[in-house]
């Protein structure tokens, strides 16, 4: 198993964030608590974050936001490990073994974390892999572009409904009946941490 979390920076979870995602604080409760059980049962964390620089082309579309070295593009305490690997947007050498990382940060310039062109590496590296816990935000748009992303890969996902924030209802939902029907699935905060209570502490 393996937890995906999805752009918990401040410029989107808190209110004075540069792109706030309105609501994005309420699951803040949720996402500490995935990362507490990832943390307590040895489960790695992937997390995406977007590490933008002034000019990039997503700025024709959204406000600037996550700007590399600013407190907005960092993620929120709630979901930062202290050992942590931070992955660069361009190719890099990965080191060999990663089994001594809790968390893995992709860093991204685009809506896609499969833009990091370490992101496929990565996941070949890890190897087999059983299924995997997707929540963050936004919902519909970065959220998804994951999802998609790893269902064309073969990889089986969850997708944690109550630690994930939308922008737009409609197109939240819309994603949420595309998972299921691709085979993916929807499930609760409480009702995945109760199904891993029978696992060993890490």
């Amino acid at each position: 198993m393996l937890f995906w979390d999805v752009d918990t920076q401040a410029d989107f979870i808190y209110p004075d964030g540069k792109l706030y995602v309105p609501g994005a604080e309420r699951i803040v409760v949720n996402l500490k608590a995935l990362t507490d059980c990832a943390a307590e049962h040895g489960i790695l964390i992937i997390s995406s974050a977007c590490a933008h620089r002034p000019g990039d082309p997503e700025f024709t579309k959204y406000p600037p936001h996550c700007l590399a070295g600013t407190p907005g593009q960092q993620k929120i305490p709630e979901t930062r490990l202290s050992n942590a690997l931070t992955i660069p947007n361009r190719p890099a050498d990965l080191p060999r073994d990663l089994a001594g990382y809790q968390q893995i940060i992709l860093e991204k310039q685009q809506l896609d974390v499969f833009s990091n062109p370490n992101t496929e590496f990565l996941l070949e590296k890890l190897g087999r892999i059983r299924e995997v816990i997707l929540y963050g935000v936004v919902t519909e748009i970065c959220v998804s572009y994951a999802a998609r992303g790893l269902m064309r890969r073969g990889y089986p996902i969850s997708v944690v409904s109550d630690a994930v924030r939308h922008v737009d209802e409609l197109e939240a939902r819309s994603f949420f009946e595309e998972t299921m029907r691709s085979g993916g699935k929807l499930i609760e905060t409480s009702e995945l941490i109760s199904s891993l209570a029978r696992w060993p502490a890490a």
